[in-house]
């Protein structure tokens, strides 16, 4: 009877370690969940958060970029990183190239960290490839983790900016539009003189006036022309009378012959 007491116990132990088993694994089932859709595609350049930290890849490095992901939201309940699968474009067609496995161990340049009261998973990859993709495994209960940060690698160029406007034209004036003759044509030197310049008077042109009036000729030069004239209308007169006297007499000569 003792020896059956002794089985029944033993039958009952291992009953109740199977079950504590079986809830303990269901416990720690992981859940797959998926990066926020809005993260991707993007390069390491192109994302708009970037960091640069020795818990989480370090960096910058000369030809590699650090992706960063994080399980946001309240540890205890979110839970941590399993592992994140990670999908890169690498040859600029938009389509996944090449898949990295991110687990715990920075051994083969990736790994799974707590810092900043989450879960963190990092990975080093050639620089200038292009997310595409992500998922995750996780033991809480959080519905997608994040992109959170890049470090992009040394000299890598910015991100691409919207263009800025066209600003106006240094030389122009806020309010002023350039006249024709002014537009293309080289800016006059400044004026350092403040003081206007005195205007010239014109001068009058001169016209005729009454006899004696101002401005008129003097009066000797119009006595003289008026004798000449006088003199030379006497002179003819004279002329005419001699030359009728002349032909007066001829007339009158040959009459009496």
């Amino acid at each position: 009877m003792a020896w059956n007491r002794t089985l029944a116990a033993a039958g009952a132990a291992a009953a109740g370690l199977a079950v504590s088993l079986s809830l303990g694994t269901a416990a720690r089932a992981d859940t797959a969940i998926d990066i926020n859709p809005g993260n991707v595609p993007t390069t390491a350049v192109g994302h708009p958060d970037k960091e640069c930290d020795a818990q989480q890849g370090g960096g910058p490095f000369p030809d590699q970029d650090v992706w960063v992901f994080n399980l946001p939201g309240n540890h205890k309940t979110t839970g941590d990183f399993s592992s994140v699968t990670a999908k890169f474009d690498n040859t600029g067609d938009n389509a996944a190239d090449v898949t990295v496995v991110i687990e715990a161990g920075d051994a083969d340049g990736d790994d799974i960290v707590t810092t900043l009261g989450t879960s963190r998973a990092w990975v080093r990859t050639p620089a200038g490839w292009t997310l595409v993709a992500a998922s995750a495994t996780i033991t809480g209960t959080a519905d997608k983790f994040v992109l959170t940060h890049t470090c992009t690698a040394t000299g890598a160029s910015p991100s691409p900016s919207p263009s800025a406007s066209a600003s106006p034209s240094a030389s122009a004036s806020p309010g002023v539009t350039p006249t024709a003759s002014q537009a293309g044509s080289p800016t006059p030197s400044p004026i350092t003189s403040t003081s206007p310049a005195t205007p010239t008077s014109p001068v009058p042109a001169p016209s005729p006036s009454a006899p004696g009036g101002g401005g008129s000729l003097p009066v000797t030069a119009v006595g003289g022309i008026a004798l000449a004239g006088v003199a030379l209308v006497a002179g003819g007169a004279a002329m005419l009378a001699v030359r009728r006297r002349r032909i007066t007499t001829v007339v009158d000569g040959d009459s009496q012959g």
